[in-house]
């Protein structure tokens, strides 16, 4: 059970990736909101989850659709002497989801593998820069899953 500051984390982080996912146009169709609420919502618990309570949104979450062993990638740039946690979470249809984080020449910098759901990566770059976190859809059930990425920073 969460206690009253983890709650109001929780409230907050959810707050802000719920108004970013809702005002934020996406090429999406309507019917498909509720895995969209779903991913974000996952978002915002598996950031507290995983130990980054303290920790606050530094970007704009990326919601998509990914089909079965297929793979994408979201640019970010991150700052020397941040500390930031990357958290990935996907639809219920979704069993597996990998994401690994690479620096502007293509050197993998970390990443999360393991055979679950809500990957994750911590990391503390030495240089700020371009930085390129790409996410495999491992195993879906269906044709496509929705997948969120968030990046948080402290």
């Amino acid at each position: 059970m969460l206690n009253k500051t983890q709650k109001t984390k929780l409230f907050g982080v959810l707050a802000a990736i719920s108004a970013t996912c809702f005002l934020t146009p996406t090429p999406v169709r309507a019917d498909n909101s509720q895995y969209i609420y779903e991913v974000g919502e996952q978002l915002a618990k598996a950031a507290i989850a995983s130990g980054l309570g303290g920790y606050t949104l530094t970007h704009e979450p990326s919601i998509d659709l990914l089909t079965h062993g297929r793979s994408d990638y979201i640019t970010v740039n991150l700052r020397a002497g941040t500390s930031y946690g990357i958290v990935g979470v996907c639809d219920r249809d979704c069993r597996d989801l990998d994401i690994a984080l690479y620096d502007s020449r293509g050197n993998l910098i970390a990443s999360d593998l393991q055979n679950d759901d809500i990957p994750t990566i911590s990391i503390n770059p030495t240089r700020s820069g371009t930085y390129r976190v790409r996410v495999d859809m491992a195993s879906c059930n269906t044709s496509a899953c929705y997948y969120g990425i968030g990046v948080f920073g402290q």
